[in-house]
């Protein structure tokens, strides 16, 4: 009977034993789950301010655009139609006066050698495109005419002072690229489509056998393509 109490007592020792084991063990498990925790949070916060902290790269592109900013802003703001964003290009295709011809053709080779895509408004081909220009620069003159970002820049002269002094690079910044081989699918950089109503006759037929201005197209016959100019 002795024997059997004593093996209870020890029993129960064991237990009590096992117990506080249990219980030391989750304290310190407790303890080391905090403690990893309040790394990860320490850590994650460093990531936050890290990943918030200005870099030298976003430091430099500020000043990029800053001075950008200020280049345009040297030369007068036009609301030129789809201009925001882009160049356009007042040009002509006949070359009746050579040195006006020449000088369109001027502009337009640095335009393609800086591989950038560009809106060509041909006058010759659509009056409404000189009237456009002599509106925007409230007088009558002669292409070519570069307009950047909605800002007149200026004829042949200009653009090739640009050009040498290496600001004309810098005003082109920001303006999408293009393959000089890439071509309008439209109307093969020709600027300009066939009127589908007229045939490309500038006139049209009406009912009592009368021919009537076309309201589609220009003098010519031609339709703009709204893809590239």
């Amino acid at each position: 009977m002795k024997g059997i109490s004593v093996k209870k007592l020890k029993l129960i020792t064991s237990v009590g034993t096992l117990k506080q084991a249990i219980t030391l063990h989750k304290s310190n498990l407790d303890r080391t789950i905090f403690h990893q925790r309040d790394e990860i949070l320490e850590e994650t916060d460093h990531n936050k301010e890290f990943l918030t902290r200005p870099t030298l790269e976003d430091s430099d592109d500020q000043e990029l655009q800053n001075s950008l900013e200020e280049l345009l802003s040297e030369f007068d703001e036009k609301c030129v139609a789809r201009g925001e964003d882009s160049i356009v290009f007042y040009t002509t295709s006949i070359g009746g006066v050579r040195k006006t011809f020449e000088d369109c053709r001027k502009v337009r080779f640095l335009l393609e050698n800086h591989k950038v895509s560009f809106r060509e408004r041909d006058v010759s081909m659509d009056c409404e495109f000189k009237e456009e220009l002599w509106k925007l620069l409230g007088k009558k003159v002669t292409p070519p005419r570069l307009f950047i970002k909605s800002r007149y820049i200026g004829g042949a002269e200009e653009v090739v002072a640009l050009n040498e002094n290496g600001k004309l690079k810098r005003l082109l910044e920001g303006i999408s690229s293009v393959a000089r081989s890439q071509r309008c699918d439209r109307c093969e950089n020709e600027r300009f489509l066939m009127c589908w109503n007229c045939n490309g006759r500038s006139r049209v037929v009406v009912d009592d056998g009368m021919w009537k201005r076309c309201k589609e197209c220009n003098e010519n016959g031609l339709v703009k393509c709204v893809f590239c100019t």
